[in-house]
């Protein structure tokens, strides 16, 4: 995926050893950064803006899983990890405003493509549309 080499990663996990283990696994698969942080309270505000292009939050507790920090603003997709059955980590993803969900233990390659998926889709949303573009454009595509 070619967005992945210059991709910048948030990985929030209060796990020390989970927490190295899954980035170095995204470093050998070739992500181009990955910043470590146990919790969001060692986070500063302003890092999600321009800092980072995706938050990956790994969560023992379907019960504590935190709300997304970037949800109101959009401009940071999130990832969460849980470690319970996979129609229970959509469910909680999408209550706490994450992008996407993957149930763990999952293997390195999935939580690789899954970043690359969610990078791709903020990408397209933010690009303007052709209608947006060209409006005269949009008229002769609807006439045929």
């Amino acid at each position: 995926m070619k967005v992945l080499p210059t991709a910048r990663i948030l990985l929030v996990d209060s796990d020390a050893e989970r927490r190295q283990a899954t980035r170095q696994a995204l470093t050998a698969f070739g992500v181009g950064a990955v910043v470590e942080a146990s919790s969001f309270e060692e986070i500063q505000p302003p890092a999600g803006t321009g800092m980072i292009d995706v938050l990956v939050v790994q969560v023992d507790d379907a019960d504590k899983v935190p709300e997304n920090p970037f949800r109101d603003g959009g401009s940071v997709p999130a990832i969460l990890i849980l470690e319970v059955a996979a129609t229970m980590v959509a469910r909680s993803a999408g209550r706490a405003g994450y992008d996407a969900g993957l149930a763990a233990p999952l293997q390195p390659r999935l939580l690789y493509r899954r970043i690359g998926s969610v990078l791709q889709r903020a990408r397209r949303a933010a690009r303007p549309s052709l209608s947006v573009l060209k409006p005269e454009m949009a008229g002769l595509a609807e006439a045929g």
